[in-house]
């Protein structure tokens, strides 16, 4: 066991590691550590299994990877778009967020919000229905018309992780992100760059 200073930070009784290789989710380094918290079933099963703390060499920061390989925190999804206005581009963050903390459900809700949020900076008013904020999308001709079933599947997965006692599936809400995406490339970043 050792302790070691970097910068304000002071680990102590830290072990050395090797052979550990992850994704930082603070800095999105891959970090390769010297130095972390393991547990005694780590220790024991020989690397195999058990929980780990691992330190960034990067940033410092701890991320936990438990026995079954989850890590907290996650990488994270948040794709470099540019041209986002501001609170668009913070619900995106949210959104991905949500995504990279297992809130699938959360982020389910906050994507159908963000279409809301899409179409009201596009010039749309506010408090209308989610129905026809969509129509607003495809009759102005911001999204185009093949969009409307994906937005359709936006509206109907955060309807039913909003009211619904089933939680909001990993495969599900990686599409909806993907989907996203895409859509705030077509409507921010490829349109200013035309």
């Amino acid at each position: 066991m050792k302790s070691f200073y970097y910068e304000n930070y002071f680990w102590a009784d830290s072990h050395d590691v090797e052979k550990e290789k992850y994704t930082c989710g603070y800095c999105n380094s891959l970090a390769a550590p010297t130095y972390g918290y393991l547990t005694h079933e780590y220790i024991e099963s020989e690397r195999k299994s058990g929980s780990k703390i691992l330190i960034c060499p990067n940033c410092r920061n701890p991320t936990h990877i438990n026995g079954i390989g989850q890590q907290f925190p996650s990488i994270s999804i948040v794709k470099g778009i540019r041209h986002l206005p501001e609170n668009i581009q913070d619900l995106y963050k949210e959104v991905c967020d949500s995504f990279s903390v297992n809130a699938f459900t959360g982020a389910s809700i906050l994507a159908r919000k963000m279409i809301m949020n899409i179409a009201v900076e596009k010039g749309d008013k506010k408090d209308k229905s989610f129905i026809q904020y969509v129509e607003f999308l495809v009759n102005e001709g911001i999204v185009p018309k093949s969009a409307k079933k994906w937005l359709d599947a936006v509206r109907l997965n955060g309807n039913i992780a909003a009211h619904n006692i089933e939680k909001s599936t990993k495969e599900e809400t990686q599409k909806l992100i993907d989907f996203l995406e895409m859509l705030l490339r077509i409507v921010y970043e490829f349109e200013a760059e035309l």
